[in-house]
């Protein structure tokens, strides 16, 4: 347990981190700042991002809720884990100071051999634990596509290394990148962990939909990400493939309506607060798949690739509605956030409102760039709407302390 918390400490510490970049970005947008690189701030904010805050904070839900103490326990996951703190760190610091460079995307190479490493060592661990099929075959799944992810770095790392340069490869091998990464790694772990965490409270009813609800949602990672090459007008085969993808993606959009209608009870005994950021990170995910699915026409691939507030909105979308509100939410559930403390529920209801404002501006944004042109408020209300983030992250880390006094 005190292993567990210390790597929860610092995903939390991560994501006050991940805000106070974004704020200084969305200033440096308002302001006459001539000392802030504005593309090295945004590489390092991205980069920190997924090593710093979401993979941090989904590997120690991994080891320590899915693993038996036995197994959890093992010292490799605490040289892992601490690995990814210091490489993640590493990472942020050599991108706020030179960008794009070979020490920063060696240390990237290098936290990328530590996923490597904690795939083979989980993987080896999860199939000694009594996991419920549907959440072995999801987590499973979600290691393999972290996997995967890293063919989107390494094709980078060579034009860096050679300097070479193929924009076509270059696009692709991001969107490769962030897919597995978005609709993989991130969203198979998230409903392994919560159909663990339900476990035999589930009907037979429930059990069912959420079996088939794991088995198209882990198919339909593969061919949807041929939807992420749609934007150069690919061959035939390609929009055929993308085409049974997007299919894929409507049938376990389907299925995870009946999902959560079967598992309605179960919701009905949480907490107001961990209920209301469970609904908007299931609304989030639902959103999200349907709008990726539609990217099969290409007037809204278009708009998708083509506008980036919509861009932005769409990884926002995943990555603060979905990914970063369920681990909130589990946290509280499993008491490193106390939910019974008022600060607990002041701040998570604050950080959620706060991505509510942000999503909604984005989205905004996007549309007026699309009709009327982009207009300079919209500017100054992002970077109030990231203030109010921060803000958010803050009075977590704050609650997190509050709930340590209280626990000791």
């Amino acid at each position: 347990m005190k292993n567990k918390n210390r790597w929860a400490d610092l995903s939390i510490l991560g994501l006050c981190t991940v805000a106070l970049l974004g704020t200084i970005l969305r200033s440096k947008i308002v302001f006459a700042l001539p000392f802030i690189n504005y593309n090295h701030w945004l590489q390092a904010h991205a980069h920190f991002t997924f090593g710093g805050w979401v993979t941090l904070a989904l590997m120690t839900l991994m080891v320590y809720e899915l693993l038996p103490p036995y197994l959890s326990s093992r010292p490799v996951y605490q040289w892992i884990l601490g690995g990814i703190v210091l490489s993640a760190w590493s990472i942020m610091i050599a991108f706020l100071a030179e960008g794009y460079s070979h020490l920063s995307i060696l240390l990237s190479i290098f936290f990328v051999l530590l996923t490597y490493i904690f795939s083979w060592c989980f993987i080896r661990d999860i199939l000694k634990a009594n996991c419920a099929s549907p959440v072995l075959l999801l987590i499973i799944a979600a290691v393999v596509c972290l996997i995967l992810s890293s063919s989107g770095p390494f094709i980078i790392a060579y034009f860096s290394f050679t300097g070479s340069f193929d924009p076509i490869l270059y696009r692709d091998a991001l969107f490769t990148y962030l897919h597995f990464q978005y609709n993989g790694f991130f969203s198979l772990a998230i409903f392994a962990l919560l159909f663990d965490h339900l476990g035999k409270k589930m009907t037979p009813e429930a059990q069912k939909y959420t079996f088939r609800f794991s088995v198209v949602l882990a198919t339909s990672i593969l061919p949807t990400v041929f939807l992420s090459y749609l934007w150069q007008d690919p061959n035939s085969w390609v929009r055929v493939i993308a085409i049974g993808g997007s299919l894929l993606l409507f049938g376990s959009l389907f299925l995870l309506i009946l999902s959560a209608w079967s598992l309605r009870h179960n919701y009905q005994q949480e907490k107001p607060a961990i209920r209301f950021l469970i609904f908007l990170s299931l609304g989030s995910f639902m959103l999200k798949s349907f709008l990726q699915s539609f990217t099969i026409w290409q007037v809204m691939g278009n708009v998708i690739f083509g506008n980036r507030p919509i861009i932005m909105g769409f990884l926002h979308l995943v990555f603060l509605g979905f990914v970063s509100l369920f681990i909130l939410a589990f946290y509280a559930k499993k008491g490193v956030l106390d939910s019974s403390r008022k600060s607990t529920t002041v701040a998570l209801l604050a950080f959620a409102f706060a991505v509510l404002i942000n999503e909604a501006l984005l989205i905004t944004q996007g549309l007026a760039t699309m009709f009327i042109g982009n207009g300079v408020v919209f500017s100054w209300l992002l970077f109030a709407a990231a203030i109010c983030l921060f803000a958010g992250t803050v009075l977590i880390a704050l609650a997190r302390i509050g709930t340590k006094g209280s626990s000791q």
